[in-house]
């Protein structure tokens, strides 16, 4: 067990501020599973990419990641970063919304194979 964040989760949480849907998808298997804090379940390349369409439509969005910790199966070359992030971005008014939520990336070899998201609870 590490606190060390897998390069792709920090890729991952830096390229939220981009913008750019398909940049999203490409951390994900094409057939991952993402659960989403604000939506159903949703499964492979096409659900993904819809979801982060919507997503990522946030003036001024970023992710900063606050807490992780990273399990290592070498023998599958999978790991499991578990943790906790903070969303900002600008709403409809120009007020600085702040959402922290905690995390688990499922990663095997290069790829995102599951993610969940859920807001940190009080």
């Amino acid at each position: 067990m590490t606190t060390k964040i897998p390069n792709i989760v920090k890729a991952w949480s830096r390229s939220i501020s981009e913008r750019n849907p398909n940049k999203q998808l490409g951390f994900y298997s094409s057939d991952a599973v993402l659960l989403p804090t604000y939506d159903n379940l949703l499964v492979g390349d096409e659900e993904i990419r819809a979801y982060f369409v919507d997503f990522l439509d946030k003036q001024d969005l970023e992710c900063v990641i606050t807490e992780n910790v990273t399990q290592i199966d070498i023998d599958r070359d999978s790991m499991v970063a578990s943790g906790l992030y903070t969303f900002s971005f600008l709403d409809e008014q120009n007020v600085l919304i702040e959402v922290d939520a905690r995390y688990t990336f499922v990663i095997n070899g290069n790829k995102i194979i599951t993610h969940h998201s859920s807001v940190e609870p009080k």
